[in-house]
């Protein structure tokens, strides 16, 4: 099971439906959520900026992101998230859940080696059984 799991996602329908999945699925018992890419930014600058002596609670292991989101977008989380944190959390890697059909989105995802994996929303449990297999994630099931 992973430990924690960071969903962001502009639709409040969504994150609850993902939550529901995941724990469901027994994926994950701690997820947590942002709107935007900015609030995913957020939570790790909150998460590193704390004091280094009181123990940090666990980061998220995998984040799932939406590329189309006001504010910030997956794509422009996903580079911010890259230049300020990824080097500090090798473990996380990122699963993009979008509805796009665009082939663009498709390639240029490969092009990062954080993401492991491109699911079509919505996320099902067999989405996530699938995901389970995935080479990065074996070690967790």
């Amino acid at each position: 099971m992973v430990n924690k799991v960071l969903c962001i996602d502009d639709d409040q329908i969504t994150l609850v439906l993902c939550d529901m999945v995941i724990k469901k699925a027994g994926f994950s018992n701690d997820v947590i959520t942002a709107k935007n890419g900015k609030e995913g930014i957020a939570w790790f600058s909150a998460y590193f900026s704390k004091n280094k002596d009181v123990p940090k609670q666990d980061p998220p292991q995998i984040i799932f992101l939406d590329l189309n989101m006001p504010v910030m977008n997956g794509w422009d989380f996903l580079e911010d998230y890259l230049m300020k944190y990824s080097d500090r959390l090798p473990g996380t890697k990122v699963v993009i859940l979008s509805s796009t059909v665009n082939p663009e989105d498709f390639l240029r995802a490969n092009k990062y080696e954080i993401v492991i994996d491109f699911i079509n929303k919505p996320l099902t449990t067999e989405g996530l059984v699938e995901l389970m297999e995935n080479e990065h994630l074996s070690s967790y099931f």
